[in-house]
């Protein structure tokens, strides 16, 4: 097994996901350097929606859930 401590920026995205537990978001610049989160909501629906309402059309949706 190969073990990779995560580089500072992995370390600040992982810590924004935590603040969205139980919700989808909506992200941008997926699998990228310029990966982040942009909006969220109750449904993958909601948080594309409200990504594209403030100018993002390209996005991915991801659900959260608490472990």
């Amino acid at each position: 097994m190969i073990e990779q401590n995560p580089d500072s920026k992995e370390l600040a995205f992982l810590q924004e996901l935590e603040k969205h537990i139980n919700e989808w978001v909506a992200i941008t610049g997926y699998g990228s350097d310029e990966e982040r989160i942009v909006a969220s909501g109750d449904s993958i629906v909601q948080a594309r929606q409200k990504a594209e309402s403030l100018g993002f059309k390209d996005t991915t949706g991801v659900g959260m859930t608490a472990t």
